[in-house]
């Protein structure tokens, strides 16, 4: 029997006792969390064990998973409600990763009895089966072989060469309409993968379903690896690609070879919130030219370009560029300068000289402890010199996509476009 467990950023699981879970789970989920801490890169351990003893998480949502334990970390959003928590995760995974769901559907997911892994299978489970039940995708390969009957084309070298002592075989160049695509072996694998972890009985059901559906599709060792084409006849797998991709990504690799010991779906949260901002805004302005995570300049340009900035979103508005650089932080009314942090801000003025920027734009997640009521514009300061718009901001992410996106329009003051559009 898998116990689930649930924690959230910075707080802690304890070990041992009625509330706790036993020692040793807690090792093989700390040692998978180590591993992923050095995949992932992270300036702060996933877990972090501490002397009480618990289990401390850091700055990283996702599912860590064992034989015996799956224990899921959470954001740290304004809620108690852990449904509430993980319905905002998979908004904000659905935006940033361009996953197939939207906000209407959340409502119909059964975010009370699944964790996020489960519901990420479900929703691939869904739609995957939605498609292959249409048909699927097929495309002309190009096949060698040596046969009895000509088929396609002769390959004249190849036949007086390997087939000069057999002139009963003729070397045959031809194309078949073949279901034994890259794109079907990527997805193949995918259910292959789920159905190995999945521990819901309705989604197993599905997987099993879909893999007798790619029984003709061959297997494939290197799945990220496969050269998948993406036009106008496969487009209702572009998301599902998507979605497989960031299921077979490294953080779902085994802890070893063989046996695995567990398997971890883990995102940092300030790269995240960084996406589904920029996503957002993306989506929000489709006239308006956003950029993410921007490479075109550099803190000095003589004698030699040196120190290449990287502003999180670039939005090249009419009067001139915005930047913005996002913060997966705690504004605190009660600090002195509401805990901004001294680098965060010479970083954004760099960023503002170089790209001669007329204004920037620090954006916070919202809470409720904060002096205003709504996200929105927090403060606005000037920097110093030539009294560049500086704004500090807020943006409410437990709100819809469609509330986000009218925020992130207001800040921007282009709330008279969006009516206009």
């Amino acid at each position: 029997m898998t116990q689930c467990r649930i924690v959230k950023e910075w707080e802690e699981l304890p070990i041992g006792g009625d509330n706790g879970i036993a020692e040793n789970d807690a090792q093989r989920i700390h040692a998978l969390a180590e591993k992923a801490t050095i995949r992932l890169k992270v300036p702060h351990p996933v877990l972090t064990r501490t002397a009480k003893p618990s289990l401390s998480a850091g700055q990283v949502v996702g599912v860590l998973a064992t034989h015996r334990v799956n224990l899921e970390i959470l954001p740290k959003i304004d809620s108690d409600d852990d449904n509430a928590l993980r319905r905002s995760l998979v908004r904000m995974l659905a935006v940033a990763r361009n996953l197939p769901i939207a906000d209407h559907e959340l409502a119909q997911l059964d975010i009370q009895h699944e964790n996020l892994l489960e519901i990420l299978i479900r929703i691939f489970s869904d739609r995957l089966l939605d498609a292959v039940r249409r048909g699927l995708p097929h495309r002309y390969l190009r096949y060698e072989d040596d046969l009895p009957r000509l088929r396609g084309k002769l390959h004249v070298p190849r036949q007086f060469t390997r087939n000069a002592v057999r002139p009963d075989r003729l070397a045959c160049v031809f194309d078949e309409f073949s279901a034994d695509t890259p794109l079907n072996r990527v997805l193949k694998a995918t259910v292959v993968r789920l159905l190995a972890i999945s521990k819901s009985a309705a989604n197993r059901r599905k997987l099993a379903e879909l893999l007798s559906r790619f029984d003709s599709v061959g297997e494939t060792d290197a799945p990220l690896r496969e050269r998948v084409m993406l036009d106008r006849t496969n487009r209702s797998y572009h998301q599902l690609y998507s979605l497989a991709k960031l299921i077979l990504a490294k953080d779902w690799q085994n802890t070893t070879t063989g046996h695995s010991e567990g398997f971890s779906l883990l995102f940092p949260m300030n790269d995240l919130f960084e996406e589904f901002v920029g996503r957002s805004l993306k989506i929000a302005l489709p006239r308006i030219s956003v950029r993410l995570q921007d490479k075109a300049h550099y803190a000095i340009e003589s004698p030699s370009r040196r120190f290449q900035l990287r502003p999180d979103i670039v939005v090249d508005d009419v009067d001139g560029k915005i930047i913005i650089d996002t913060k997966w932080k705690q504004l605190r009314p009660a600090k002195p300068n509401l805990d901004v942090q001294p680098a965060d801000i010479y970083q954004l003025l760099a960023y503002a000289r170089a790209y001669g920027a007329n204004r920037v734009i620090l954006l916070y997640p919202w809470h409720k402890d904060l002096d205003q009521p709504s996200d929105g514009i927090c403060q606005r300061w000037s920097s110093a010199g030539d009294s560049t718009p500086f704004d500090i901001a807020t943006v409410d992410v437990s709100k819809s996509n469609v509330q986000v996106r009218e925020t992130l329009r207001e800040i921007l003051g282009y709330e008279k476009v969006a009516n206009a559009a």
